[in-house]
């Protein structure tokens, strides 16, 4: 967080030292201008010189000697009052440039450390597995990148300047206070511990309910992300009225969790009131008895009751300041949640040269949440330049296939080779620039169709991204926007219409000329000539390219040099079309549905 800040972090809290000693400097030399006067009335009125500095009563300590020296000796001093005017405020002007300072100083790291946590933040989610992101909320990643970012750099700001603060002014003050008398500095100090007992209890409760509290604010972070990324199918449904009652179970937590939260919290702050208010008034009783007495001198009790009230406050501030250390713990635990991660390893392999013959030998993989394999003892093969249909029922591990050749998951058992290179062995970065794929739910930037496109190949020229685009068939839909490609196609590609949105999906994938090609159900979301259209283009552009459809569509996946019918995560048919329709199976069956529903 201060990686690029750290002097003036650190600095920050030397002037704060600086601070603390003007104010308390500033405080004693009022003790000493309140002894001098009371020591000229003794001697016979205001405005008498003192010989000596015995005279100003039997508490005299090396602070009064050293401060009575420094600035002129005590016949000095007694006989120019109007000095301790002009140090008084003098040490009153520096500390208030000091906090000028200071302040501008915090607004410089404060605004540093925001930017480094949430760089840190972006970057390291950015860096996950796909497996990782994909176990994860988003309500609860966008709370640790916003809310609870906010609540960890501002205690290592404010907060702990305030620790810093209160720590300087505490042991100066009671310094201080030792040297003039240590009856007074250790009634001074005899009931803060009490405060830190009584404070270190209540916060473990008032932790554990903004735990929950910041748990509940995620959940309904996350119904709102929600609902606004599924925002056609609740009008679809007609389901607002569903929606919003069901949000209103998410409020009423969040309430209910937030107002234990903050009655407790407000308690604390209250309740610790007693202590501060016990600590002046035994101090004040002790300082009157004492003076009383003689012990001690009017200078001496008033700097006695002055210390005492620069110590209690920040004390008591600082006790509340626990109360946000609760809040800071449970945030930096969500942060770490993230930051704990492992990253995905993207840079170290090998990069030999990729065409396009690939190789499944017994490939099984396992979600890590499940003993059930997704996919199981999978094996083909498949030389450059094919095309592989891969058909099957809904859940049978189509999709899973194709991220299998990735990487996006990484296989559990077998092998699959590129080139005669095993999978595993390959730089991830390397291999997914080779191994390209429309994802079956394509998503869109909120850019220009242009700049959707290029970022598969941000060096791609107009001529470039204009093939692509007429090989997806989109081309001429482009040209009839008042802008043409810089058009900007809205939150998610909104703007665009399901068909629209796969074209561009897929030009943005043609645009990387990688080897190896995934359509994961892309084509089945367009009509069938358009779809035709787009196979017929690509065979005629991808030459040497190795491509594998994920369709239900037979129209799609009949003129395939391979076919492979999915069924529980194995193949249960693997041929060409010819061949398929002549055995009983599942790839038959949907021949046979699919030809008279024609």
């Amino acid at each position: 967080m201060i990686k690029d800040c750290k002097f003036i972090y650190f600095f920050y809290f030397f002037l704060t030292f600086l601070s603390v000693l003007f104010t308390i400097t500033s405080s004693y030399l009022n003790k000493i201008l309140i002894d001098i006067l009371q020591a000229q009335e003794n001697l016979g009125g205001i405005g008498s010189t003192i010989p000596n500095i015995s005279y100003l009563g039997n508490d005299v300590n090396i602070l009064t000697t050293f401060f009575v020296t420094i600035f002129g000796g005590i016949e000095f001093l007694s006989s120019n009052i109007w000095m301790f005017a002009i140090l008084i405020v003098g040490f009153a002007l520096l500390a208030a440039v000091n906090v000028v300072i200071r302040m501008i100083m915090r607004s410089t790291f404060m605004n540093k450390m925001s930017k480094n946590l949430q760089l840190l933040l972006f970057s390291h989610i950015e860096r996950l597995p796909y497996s990782k992101i994909k176990g994860m909320k988003n309500g609860d990643i966008i709370q640790t990148c916003t809310r609870d970012e906010d609540i960890v750099r501002r205690f290592f700001g404010p907060d702990v300047a305030l620790i810093i603060y209160t720590l300087d002014i505490v042991l100066l003050s009671f310094v201080f206070l030792c040297i003039t008398n240590w009856i007074i500095a250790l009634v001074s100090i005899c009931i803060l511990p009490l405060m830190f007992i009584y404070s270190f209890f209540v916060i473990k409760e008032v932790r554990r309910r903004y735990r929950l509290t910041d748990d509940s604010e995620g959940n309904m972070t996350d119904k709102i992300e929600e609902n606004l990324a599924s925002v056609r199918l609740v009008k679809a449904f007609n389901n607002e009225a569903h929606e919003i009652k069901s949000f209103e179970h998410f409020i009423e937590d969040f309430r209910t969790k937030y107002l234990n939260w903050r009655k407790l919290s407000a308690f604390f702050f209250s309740s610790s009131d007693i202590f501060v208010f016990s600590q002046i008034a035994l101090t004040t009783i002790v300082g009157f008895v004492l003076c009383f007495n003689g012990q001690i001198s009017v200078g001496t009790l008033f700097v006695s009751f002055t210390f005492v009230n620069l110590m209690v406050w920040p004390v008591r501030d600082v006790a509340t300041v626990l109360s946000n250390l609760a809040r800071a713990k449970a945030s930096l635990d969500r942060i770490y949640l993230i930051l704990n991660e492992p990253l995905e390893d993207t840079e170290s392999g090998l990069t030999p040269a990729i065409k396009g013959n690939i190789v499944f030998d017994n490939v099984s993989f396992f979600f890590c949440d499940s003993n059930q394999a997704a996919i199981s003892d999978v094996s083909f093969s498949v030389k450059e330049g094919q095309t592989v249909a891969i058909m099957g029922k809904t859940g049978s591990g189509k999709s899973t296939l194709a991220y299998l050749l990735t990487r996006l998951y990484d296989y559990t058992d077998g092998s699959i080779k590129i080139d005669g290179v095993e999978l595993k062995d390959i730089q991830k970065r390397y291999l997914r620039k080779n191994v390209s794929i429309v994802l079956q739910d394509p998503f869109l930037f909120s850019k220009t169709i242009k700049d959707n496109i290029k970022i598969a190949n941000q060096d791609a020229k107009d001529k470039d991204v204009m093939v692509a685009t007429s090989i997806s068939q989109i081309h001429q839909s482009i040209m009839q926007f008042p802008n043409g490609y810089e058009t900007p196609v809205g939150e998610k590609g909104t703007t665009l219409s399901g068909g629209q949105l796969q074209r561009v999906a897929i030009a943005r994938t043609l645009l990387s000329n990688a080897p190896v090609l995934i359509f994961d159900d892309s084509l089945s979301a367009l009509d069938t000539e358009t779809d035709y259209n787009i196979r017929k283009a690509l065979k005629e552009d991808t030459g040497k390219r190795t491509t594998f459809i994920i369709t239900h569509r037979i129209a799609t996946a009949k003129d395939a040099d391979l076919i492979l019918v999915l069924d529980n995560g194995k193949i249960s048919e693997m041929g060409k079309h010819n061949d398929l329709i002549k055995k009983e199976g599942l790839y038959k069956r949907i021949f046979e549905i699919q030809t008279k529903m024609i």
